[in-house]
């Protein structure tokens, strides 16, 4: 008699669902943005509904952020709502580097975890949103992690569901330098 072999416990968050948490922990970290519960409105097609307080944020945030991305076969929207359930577009025109700072100034200001963006030019002309030295943690399947979760950087987890580039102008997410310890005696 043959033993039925039982299926395995393990599982792996679907990246729909890393994807939204990554936009709850990151953008949804902010008293005036609520993130919606994801839906899924196709297979293969999932939405996000980010509701902003404030024309002018909900406008920067719908520039801002990536609103279809694609994994795999899979899509997922992005939609902003302003607080009377209005669609926000993002801005159509081109910008330069100092209105793209002023952009995420906008967007974030409030978000908790955001600290200033500026523009510089080091080797390249780019912009710098800097955020603060925060590990942005959330339950993922993780199977490296002995509690499940995903642990990152904010910078990064911003920088995987925002723009990276606006034409010919790159986006370095970037980090708040710590002051240095005092050292224990």
């Amino acid at each position: 008699m043959t033993i039925p072999r039982q299926k395995s416990g393990v599982q792996l968050s679907p990246p729909q669902n890393i994807y939204f948490s990554k936009i709850l922990n990151s953008v949804g970290n902010d008293p005036l943005v609520q993130v919606n519960p994801l839906r899924q409105v196709s297979s293969n097609r999932f939405l996000i509904t980010v509701r902003v307080r404030g024309n002018r944020k909900a406008r920067a945030l719908a520039t801002l952020l990536v609103l279809n991305k694609r994994i795999g076969n899979i899509l997922i929207q992005v939609r902003i709502l302003n607080s009377k359930g209005d669609l926000i577009r993002p801005i159509r025109r081109s910008f330069n580097r100092f209105e793209i700072a002023r952009l995420y100034r906008i967007a974030f200001r409030t978000n908790r975890l955001f600290s200033f963006a500026v523009s510089r030019t080091l080797p390249v002309r780019a912009v710098f949103p800097v955020f603060k030295a925060k590990v942005v943690q959330f339950f993922a399947d993780n199977l490296a992690d002995l509690f499940r979760n995903l642990n990152e950087v904010a910078a990064f987890v911003f920088r995987d569901v925002l723009k990276q580039k606006f034409k010919n102008i790159a986006i370095n997410f970037s980090t708040v330098q710590q002051p240095p310890e005092k050292a224990v005696r």
